[in-house]
């Protein structure tokens, strides 16, 4: 079994009892729910970081006359 580290955070009421509520109806335990949300929210907002530094990077035009130069240049030496 991993160790486990307490979390405590407060929450609005109207989320704390939509937690408790499918909780409830769906037999889910409130750990699992929590965990499971945070490793997802985290896996989101690293994509969307990946993808903003691609097109941060992928975005810098060069007009094609100057690649065209540079690629002669390269196959002339």
């Amino acid at each position: 079994m991993t160790s486990k580290e307490a979390f405590a955070t407060k929450l609005p009421p109207d989320l704390k009892h939509s937690l408790d509520e499918v909780c409830r109806k769906l037999g889910l335990k409130k750990n699992f729910v929590v965990e499971t949300a945070i490793r997802e929210k985290i896996e989101d907002l690293l994509d969307i970081h990946d993808l903003e530094e691609a097109i941060k990077e992928g975005t810098s035009f060069r007009p094609w006359q100057e690649i065209k130069k540079k690629w002669r240049k390269k196959g002339q030496r």
